[in-house]
């Protein structure tokens, strides 16, 4: 049983490559050249050269490509990143290889995780409390918040340009505008405490949007689940 339950898991991949072995069958022979670009004599082993080895009913789980096992798009169990070198082989050498591909979750081990970096913040709310005007609007815009702020022309009380917000996003609390005093009592930033701005990177294997879709349903299960419980202890009271 335990052999089944590895079986569905984990997934086998193989390489087998010589490079020009007639040098080594027979002095007399000279070697076959390789077709590699500027290097006649050597072979490049690339992570597409892995092999599936379907295990049990893997291959009806993943079914293979018309163009071979594991090869083409969608075919079968294959590297991610197909263009990896994973070694350089000169006339004679061998390299033979097994490796072994074990299908696990973040909550097991970190290796698991599809997630690279990840983190939060609260989404900035940047207020204009006194209006700046020329030479200070444009100091503000280009040296002390770059990309929150932005320039237009007004004719108030005879100024040409004054600051307005446009993106609050682009705020990083810095509070460099505090530097001058009269900013400091014109501008006042704060963050929006139900708002949260999250930022998800991925390693590779699934797409960040993917990560976040799927970590909403394990959190709706855990939610579910808890509700289930809570509801079976109140019912159990009565």
């Amino acid at each position: 049983e335990m052999e089944d339950n590895l079986e569905s898991s984990v997934m086998n991949l193989s390489i087998a490559d010589r490079a020009a072995a007639d040098a080594v069958s027979s002095p007399n022979v000279q070697p076959t050249p390789i077709d590699s670009p500027h290097r006649p004599f050597t072979k490049h082993v690339y992570t597409r050269d892995f092999l599936w080895a379907p295990q049990g009913d893997q291959l009806s789980r993943f079914p293979l490509h018309s163009s071979g096992v594991g090869s083409g798009v969608g075919g079968g169990i294959r590297p991610l990143h197909e263009d990896i070198l994973i070694a350089k082989l000169r006339p004679g050498q061998v390299i033979e290889l097994e490796a072994h591909a074990r299908k696990g979750v973040g909550k097991d081990h970190a290796k698991f995780s599809p997630v690279a970096t990840a983190s939060y913040r609260l989404m900035p709310h940047v207020e204009i409390l006194k209006p700046v005007y020329d030479e200070l609007a444009e100091e503000l815009v280009n040296w002390f918040e770059p990309g929150v702020f932005k320039c237009e022309p007004t004719d108030e009380d005879g100024h040409r340009i004054k600051a307005v917000v446009v993106n609050p996003y682009a705020c990083t609390m810095s509070r460099n505008y505090m530097r001058n005093p009269i900013l400091k009592d014109s501008i006042k930033m704060s963050r929006i405490p139900n708002h949260f701005i999250f930022s998800v990177e991925s390693v590779g294997m699934m797409e960040p949007a993917v990560i976040v879709a799927e970590a909403l349903k394990v959190l709706k299960e855990k939610c579910e689940r808890v509700s289930g419980l809570a509801d079976d202890a109140l019912a159990m009271g009565e």
